[in-house]
């Protein structure tokens, strides 16, 4: 059994937000009042994202061993 954790950010800021996907570099623009949903699969069961903000981006990082990816909703 694969273990799979997920969660679902809204950019509830005026401006639009950068989503990065590290270790991959994946990048998604994230309109102001936008949602995306960010899944990763695999790993020890228990890992979970770390997330860093800034000023104008989102970092967020996978655990070990893990795929994942970004869905703009």
């Amino acid at each position: 059994m694969k273990y799979v954790c997920n969660f679902i950010y809204t950019n509830s800021s005026p401006d639009a937000v950068l989503l990065v996907l590290e270790p991959w570099g994946e990048e998604v623009l994230l309109a102001s009042g936008g949602s995306a949903e960010v899944i990763g699969e695999g790993g020890l069961a228990g890992s979970a994202f770390e997330l860093e903000q800034l000023d104008d981006r989102l970092i967020v990082y996978a655990w070990p061993d893990s795929v994942a990816s970004i869905s703009i909703l």
